[in-house]
């Protein structure tokens, strides 16, 4: 790839997103047992290899019989049909029509049947067991039933092909697998998918400073959060992720440890050591190991510093070192290539609108993402941006539940404006998972 000329390193967050996903293709695909691949993504379209349902069944539990038997009923004057069988789930169509086959159609009988059993063809209706009045003998079991008014055609049967003929695309490719996706494949008899392998990902922590969670804090130096936030929220998508301990702030070192990552992975991403200060090296590393950038600066604040480059089919995310940046970039660069890389469909920013509960002063020549807390107000998104809300503010996080696009320009913006805002992956207190 050639590498872009200088003027073209500066890009939107929707130029990042599209000079990141151009180019590269989902994950290979691999086949697994259906119980593995919830969160997964499919492959390959799927189409209904039978009708559904594939026979014509009972819906409730009740009687089977024949609306034209059922005429002459009303209160004081039952109809009374004789059970000549019992059918439940699972039994053999062919002894069901061998129970009932050889009737006369002028019998009046009826046979038991419970939901889910296949439903003789010479009846068209199921009574609900709670509107008869059984007969029963010694064992218990009724010998006739009385049936008090007339019950149309077609009543709690499920007919074969109600639900779903046959041949029908139900399932697109790039689509999630969830419990209702779950449903569809394994109600067809499917035990295994095709979907798409997850992602890769090494995560490279960069700072003298930064130090192992769970080693005695010394002068002077911090722990590596962002290292453990970045592997958090690349699992909370489902990407497989590896965190290296952090890189110390030396070019060859660096160096070396990307080109390993990348020979290992198919993203890297490092956080820290990517601005303009005379010791930060990943930008000079990345190229040292072969990667060519994409872009070095993004019309974002925070998180202005935030790059990404390429090599072969190996990206490489460069994210700022302050939480609030760091988190932004994850949001709005890292999770919608993954969400592509993964293969899923729809893997843009959602973006929605609300109400801005107080002004937001402080102009910004880029548009601002500022952290805030959203609520639902009578059918109106409700967004109040968090106070002290700084680009090193770590304890903001507790509070977020999204981010809330600040228009460039000399004024910021006014209380009751509606701006975009979008949820979060994980939202704060409620704990859902969008």
């Amino acid at each position: 790839m050639t590498t872009l000329q200088k003027q073209q390193l500066v890009v939107s967050v929707e130029e990042a997103i599209r000079h990141l996903c151009e180019g590269m293709s989902p994950a290979q695909t691999e086949k697994l047992p259906l119980e593995d691949c919830v969160g997964r993504v499919l492959a390959e379209d799927f189409f209904t290899p039978f009708p559904m349902p594939p026979f014509r069944r009972a819906a409730m539990d009740g009687y089977a019989v024949r609306s034209l038997t059922t005429l002459g009923a009303g209160p004081g004057s039952e109809v009374m049909l004789r059970v000549i069988a019992e059918i439940k789930a699972g039994s053999s169509l062919e002894w069901v029509e061998e129970c009932t086959g050889r009737r006369s159609i002028d019998d009046m009988d009826a046979v038991r049947i419970f939901t889910g059993a296949p439903v003789p063809h010479r009846y068209d209706t199921v009574v609900m067991q709670e509107v008869v009045t059984p007969i029963k003998g010694e064992d218990g079991k009724p010998l006739w039933i009385g049936i008090d008014r007339p019950h149309p055609s077609g009543r709690h049967i499920a007919e074969a092909g109600e639900d779903l003929g046959p041949g029908k695309l139900i399932l697109v490719k790039g689509t999630t697998i969830g419990a209702k996706e779950m449903a569809v494949l394994a109600s067809y008899g499917l035990g295994e998918a095709v979907v798409y392998a997850k992602p890769k990902v090494v995560v490279l922590p960069v700072g003298d400073e930064l130090l192992e969670p769970g080693a005695p804090l010394s002068a002077n130096r911090i722990y590596d959060a962002n290292g453990l936030v970045v592997t958090a929220f690349l699992k909370q998508l489902g990407v497989d992720v590896i965190r290296r301990k952090p890189v110390p702030d030396h070019p060859a070192i660096l160096t070396k440890e990307i080109r390993l990552a990348a020979e290992q992975a198919d993203v890297v991403i490092t956080t820290g050591g990517i601005s303009v200060g005379d010791h930060d090296y990943v930008e000079r590393s990345a190229a040292n190991a072969g990667f060519e950038p994409l872009f070095t600066k993004v019309l974002m604040r925070p998180g202005t510093p935030t790059s990404a480059f390429k090599k072969g089919d190996c990206l490489l995310f460069g994210l700022s070192g302050n939480p609030s940046a760091c988190y932004s970039g994850l949001e709005l660069l890292v999770k919608p290539t993954m969400q592509w890389l993964k293969g899923i469909k729809n893997y843009r920013i959602q973006w929605l609108k609300g109400k801005l509960e107080d002004s937001v002063g402080k102009p910004c020549p880029y548009p601002r993402y500022i952290r805030s807390i959203a609520t639902m107000e009578l059918g109106v998104w409700r967004i109040s941006p968090l106070p002290n809300d700084k680009s090193g503010n770590i304890a903001a996080f507790a509070e977020a539940n999204a981010i809330a696009v600040i228009p460039p320009g000399g004024r910021g913006a006014v209380k009751g404006e509606m701006i975009s805002f979008l949820l979060l992956t994980h939202m704060a207190n409620g704990g859902l998972t969008l």
